[in-house]
């Protein structure tokens, strides 16, 4: 594994290396992302200017400079015509938006103003302001990856044929939200849990990328993590998924519980509304945008152990990402 750089360090000292094991409580999360934010501002002008930063996205250049995975995202991207846009977008309208179907990304240029409310001496006592804060803070790995992936993937199920098209979407998400996974997984915890808080990652970090030192067998644990979190997106209960990883994964042994389980944490909101929501008011656009006549289709089977298809897209997904 790839030395985090001195700065990363630093602040993973810090925090306390190897204390940190869980998401903080509401009540405290304030107070570790003020002491968080002031960390990373402090470290920032140890940071070599990039070509591939965002203007006054926060922490931006940060995790371009100590993840792989995070700068590959950003060059695929760029590379394949994307596009910023630098304005005031909430969390639920990013979640919420058919701009997710367009090679385009709104986000909110708050960096400066979120350094000023951890670090100003008066505006720093205000918790509830930084809180406030971090909800116009959006992960723009994630929005990238989606955008990356409609490029990626075969032709969307044609108009009418509805539950094709939601295995075809809840596919999709699960391998982006896997993608979420390995990037907190790279960081560590500490710095997976402090990116996550400020709103700028989606998921917060395992330990197992150190468990599962060799790149086949983590490969395998994203596998068991993805299809855990597709069939959690096709309401499948949580004995079922258990018992379904437990079975296409026997490899695993432990650690596909351990996928299986980290998938189901999801936020529930997200899982029961959100992601059902957008697919339902954008099903239109979305076949406009991602059905490809004349070529074939990817129609994922309705039988959760007929796992081959969603295994060969995702070997191919994780390659692309280098991962």
């Amino acid at each position: 594994m790839k030395q985090k750089p001195k700065w990363a360090q630093c602040i993973i000292a810090s925090i306390g290396s190897g204390k940190v094991s869980k998401i903080p409580a509401l009540q405290k999360q304030g107070g570790f992302l003020k002491r968080g934010i002031r960390l990373l501002a402090e470290s920032q002008d140890s940071l070599a200017k990039d070509a591939l930063s965002l203007l006054e996205q926060p922490f931006d250049l940060h995790l371009l400079n100590c993840s792989s995975l995070y700068r590959r995202s950003r060059q695929i991207y760029l590379k394949q015509g994307g596009t910023f846009v630098p304005t005031l977008v909430s969390s639920p309208r990013t979640l919420s938006s058919a701009i997710l179907l367009e090679q385009q990304i709104e986000y909110s240029p708050l960096e400066r103003e979120l350094i000023w409310s951890a670090t100003n001496p008066i505006q720093s006592k205000n918790l509830d302001h930084l809180l406030l804060l971090r909800t116009y803070c959006s992960s723009l790995f994630h929005e990238q990856n989606h955008r990356i992936l409609w490029k990626f993937l075969p032709s969307c199920p044609p108009e009418g044929d509805l539950e094709s098209l939601r295995r075809f979407l809840n596919f999709a998400e699960s391998l982006v939200i896997t993608l979420d996974m390995a990037l907190a997984d790279g960081l560590g915890l500490e710095l997976g849990l402090l990116f996550y808080l400020t709103g700028v990652i989606y998921d917060p970090g395992s330990t197992i990328w150190l468990e599962l030192s060799k790149k086949r067998d983590y490969r395998n644990y994203l596998q068991a993590a993805m299809y855990s979190t597709y069939l959690h997106l096709e309401f499948y209960s949580e004995d079922q998924i258990l018992k379904i990883i437990s079975a296409l994964f026997p490899c695993l042994s432990r650690f596909a519980q351990r996928a299986a389980i980290r998938s189901m944490r999801l936020d529930p909101l997200f899982v029961q509304n959100t992601n059902l929501s957008w697919q339902k008011r954008n099903r239109n656009e979305i076949v406009r945008k991602l059905f490809r006549p004349g070529q074939p289709a990817l129609v994922l089977p309705p039988d959760p152990m007929t796992y081959h298809q969603h295994y060969l897209i995702a070997e191919k997904w994780f390659e692309r990402m280098g991962l």
